[in-house]
């Protein structure tokens, strides 16, 4: 039975060769560079609008051409900047403004860019997924397509935490070390907000994939229980560490806002890893 068990987990037995593999990777890059300049466009040529029917508002994309006319990447970065800054940090007025006259522009293709990105990632998922799934066994394919789905919620609690929670206080916290250092003007760039709330973002989400990361090393075999159990005081140090690193102020408050949430998070990798060890000792047996 054993024998049979490993035949049947075997990677698919199709050979190709390097040049074969080459155009694969070929068209499925150029399937994903096709969507997502796709959705560049349209995030930087339509806007969410409304259109009546009657006396019902119906939400439509309509076109947005021109300097004047705001597109969805314009719409995007307009709420997350109503949102994340203070109109005034104390006393003292917030000001939001660009350095140089090109800088609007530099702006909008970013948040465009990301959003594209962000939207077309099922068929960047689905591509990539089909490029390199032949060489998973079955039993690594079945991994991948349970973890995708806590995959996805994590990065969203990541980002949604780092949203609600982390940049607001954070653009507080840094707007009022300088109101306490006597500054009488404050200024935000739109360059280095994107910037720095992109970044941090993305840093963010991918901080919350640590219980997958976890349990997919567990359920593979190459990393055991007991190991995250033994070393969780080097793990907290990393932790530490990473949150220092991504954080952009030296208060340390930001820091514990990042390793905290993590801390619990290797609690529940562990817990999973355990889990998926005692399934495998029980499908043994």
């Amino acid at each position: 039975m054993a024998k049979v068990a490993s035949e049947e987990d075997r990677p698919s037995e199709r050979r190709m060769t390097f040049f074969e593999h080459i155009e694969e990777l070929r068209q499925r890059l150029r399937m994903i560079v096709i969507v997502v300049v796709a959705l560049f466009i349209v995030n930087l040529t339509t806007s969410i609008g409304a259109v009546g029917i009657g006396s019902t508002q119906v939400p439509m994309l309509l076109p947005a051409l021109g300097p004047t006319s705001p597109n969805i990447a314009t719409q995007f970065f307009i709420a997350m900047k109503n949102f994340l800054v203070p109109a005034r940090v104390g006393p003292v007025p917030l000001n939001f403004s660009f350095k140089e006259p090109w800088d609007a522009y530099v702006v909008m293709f970013k948040v465009a860019f990301f959003l594209a990105v962000v939207t077309g990632s099922p068929v960047i998922v689905y591509e990539l997924g089909r490029f390199i799934g032949p060489a998973l066994k079955p039993s690594e394919r079945r991994l991948v397509v349970r973890i995708t789905v806590p995959v996805l919620l994590l990065f969203l609690s990541g980002v949604l935490l780092c949203f609600i929670v982390v940049l607001p206080f954070t653009f507080n916290l840094l707007f009022s070390v300088q109101n306490l250092l006597g500054a009488n003007l404050l200024i935000l760039y739109g360059d280095s907000f994107i910037d720095f709330v992109l970044l941090f973002t993305v840093a963010f989400g991918l901080a919350f994939q640590l219980p997958v990361l976890m349990y997919g090393l567990s359920a593979l075999g190459i990393v055991s229980s007991e190991f995250w159990k033994k070393y969780w005081r080097f793990a907290a140090i990393a932790i530490f560490l990473f949150g220092a690193i991504i954080t952009p102020d030296g208060s340390g408050i930001t820091m514990f806002l990042v390793a905290l949430p993590m801390l619990a998070l290797y609690v529940v990798g562990y817990g999973a890893a355990i889990r998926v060890e005692h399934t495998r000792a029980r499908a043994k047996a």
